[in-house]
């Protein structure tokens, strides 16, 4: 059997939709949900208890802290790592996905499919996944082994990105992380100040892992430059294209209804 593991702060909406979901299509295929919630103040914790999860504090978040924490507290040797905004698709999802652990004991981790280039790549690479740091696990929706978890835990300290860290981590330790030809919808709306946000962690955690400096003072002006310059001017113009097409596409729609209207 597989526990599945959300992290969770004040998504109270979120998580009722998933819980719903999971409890009613899926209730014969998990152990346990266990909820790890960074002390939240809506009513989180009371939705998780109407959907009989367990309710696992966190403080002093960080991402792979909370993973940690929710790999620890679960009962069975296969953990799923959810988002409150990611839901599996499919009544096979959990089937398929313990037919290839058992077909594979070196898997550390499975990813599952989320877009049309990670189907080509999977594809291409008879679904292994053999550049971890670029297309590793995305704990949004992803699945860990608990016996290779308990040799390498995730790392606490980055601020983004400690999926793609760990997988690229086992890999390097001779276990798999595996694309499965399964898939989930991701509903999160990011604010723009959010999107940014995310950005900033997640560059800053890869270039600390690869090693890498960032963009020279000179090429950061000459992108800004260029995208408000240039590439925005370009968008608006676009934007004025389409809102004119679509004026004559309505004026059409009009005419051929009064047209009608009249015979």
């Amino acid at each position: 059997m597989i526990s599945i593991v959300i992290r969770n702060k004040n998504e109270a909406k979120a998580l009722e939709n998933i819980l719903s979901i999971i409890t009613d299509v899926y209730s014969g295929d998990y152990k346990e949900i266990i909820i790890v919630d960074n002390y939240s103040t809506d009513n989180s914790v009371e939705i998780a208890l109407k959907y009989n999860c367990r309710v696992v504090n966190i403080k002093d978040f960080t991402y792979g802290r909370a993973i940690n924490v929710g790999i620890e507290a679960a009962a069975t040797k296969y953990v799923l790592l959810l988002s409150a905004h990611a839901i599996p698709v499919g009544t096979s999802f959990f089937k398929n996905t313990l037919a290839a652990l058992t077909a594979n004991e070196n898997i550390a981790g499975i990813r599952y499919i989320n877009s049309i280039e990670n189907y080509k790549r999977a594809v291409i690479n008879n679904f292994k996944v053999l550049e971890p740091l670029d297309s590793g696990l995305m704990a949004a929706c992803a699945l860990i082994n608990k016996e290779v978890w308990a040799q390498f835990k995730f790392n606490e300290e980055l601020v983004a990105i400690e999926d793609k860290e760990w997988s690229d981590r086992v890999v390097k330790n001779d276990f798999q992380i595996i694309d499965l030809n399964e898939t989930y919808f991701y509903f999160i709306k990011r604010t723009v100040k959010g999107n940014i946000a995310r950005y900033k962690n997640e560059t800053i955690a890869s270039n600390v892992l690869r090693q890498k400096e960032f963009l020279s003072t000179t090429v950061i002006w000459g992108s800004f430059l260029k995208n408000i310059l240039f590439a925005n001017t370009k968008k608006y113009f676009e934007s004025m294209n389409r809102e004119f097409l679509l004026l004559k596409a309505k004026i059409e729609i009009q005419k051929q209804s009064k047209k009608k209207a009249s015979n």
